[in-house]
């Protein structure tokens, strides 16, 4: 979020800013395009700032069902297209697989007394070992993508099968890793792994953000127009 928004929130009363942190998590369950969701977010907070200024409640503004001011805001608004969120899980995916080698290469250094496995910055690893944290991470980041759609309205349900799901994922790809690689070893310089990764990362985000914002650009005149029209619909 930019900083204009978190100025504009250390102004408000504890009380506005918890109920634009309601509509903030709502919001982010409709994948609005990011450029777009961060001017609607700044938007949001100008409005409680006028409300706190007249000596109103921002709640009592927009009404006793803030879900569907939301809805309303959201609805004209430009959603994430298919390359941002591609970029998005991409970005996750890869920060995550990111940090498995580093910390197998801890864990080897720490809890491995002989340390056969590490010599200078590179690991030795069993690959079977690797598949299994490559695979769970992958399921973790898809399925928090899928959480973050679904937990809004079923949190407990879809968090619970979420987490029943990763530690299945742990219990059959560490049984598939032995019987798929057996003893093979993979060996990664921890150097070059990092530095490969922060690469990817930096290449996702900037995709994602250029994609973003050449799309919310196009579309933000539209989006103003509309804001103003539930807003003063709301006055």
């Amino acid at each position: 979020m930019n900083k204009e928004y978190g100025s504009i929130l250390k102004q408000l009363s504890k009380e506005n800013r918890k109920t634009i942190k309601k509509m903030q998590h709502y919001l982010e369950t409709c994948y609005i395009n990011e450029v777009v969701f961060e001017d609607l977010m700044c938007d949001i907070a100008g409005m409680a700032m006028e409300c706190q200024e007249r000596g109103e409640n921002f709640a009592d503004s927009i009404g006793t069902d803030y879900k569907s001011f939301c809805l309303s805001l959201s609805e004209n608004v430009k959603k994430q297209s298919f390359p941002e969120r591609f970029f998005e899980v991409l970005k996750w995916m890869v920060y995550f697989v990111g940090i498995i080698i580093p910390f197998l290469y801890v864990m080897y250094a720490f809890f491995d007394a002989t340390r056969p496995n590490l010599s200078g910055f590179v690991l030795n690893a069993p690959a079977s070992e690797i598949f299994m944290y490559f695979s769970v991470s992958t399921l973790v980041v898809i399925g928090f993508f899928l959480a973050k759609r679904f937990t809004y309205c079923a949190q407990t349900l879809v968090i619970f099968i979420y987490f029943a799901a990763v530690t299945g994922a742990f219990v059959l790809t560490d049984f598939l890793g032995e019987a798929i690689f057996g003893n093979i070893t993979l060996s990664v310089n921890l150097i070059t792994w990092g530095v490969v990764i922060l690469v990817l990362l930096l290449i996702c985000q900037l995709a994602r953000r250029l994609i973003a914002t050449n799309i919310a650009y196009k579309a933000k005149e539209r989006r103003k127009n509309n804001f103003e029209f539930i807003w003063k619909n709301k006055k």
